[in-house]
């Protein structure tokens, strides 16, 4: 629900600031990539730990295998975007 995602957000945010303090100490940086990630990162365990619903026979036979594939597409596209978009300087 709505407070696990609030929670898996900041928890991850908050993380992500201090490991960058952590090993980026003389740059300054702010921003909500961490918890982008940490949302991302939750995605991905959930498609893994749930891999046989998403694709099962079941789902297949109905017609909808089709859906979840082109979820894990444009998951990887919004991985690969942001982890761009992360490694761009001044930005």
């Amino acid at each position: 629900g709505s407070s696990a995602t609030a929670i898996i957000f900041f928890v991850s945010a908050i993380g992500g600031i201090i490991l960058s303090a952590i090993f980026i100490p003389n740059y300054i940086s702010v921003g909500a990539s961490g918890g982008v990630f940490g949302l991302i990162g939750a995605c991905l365990a959930d498609m893994v730990m749930h891999w046989s619903l998403l694709f099962g026979k079941e789902i297949d036979d109905a017609g909808q295998g089709w859906r979840h594939l082109w979820m894990c597409v444009w998951l990887v596209m919004d991985i690969s975007a942001n982890v761009m978009i992360g490694i761009t300087p001044f930005v």
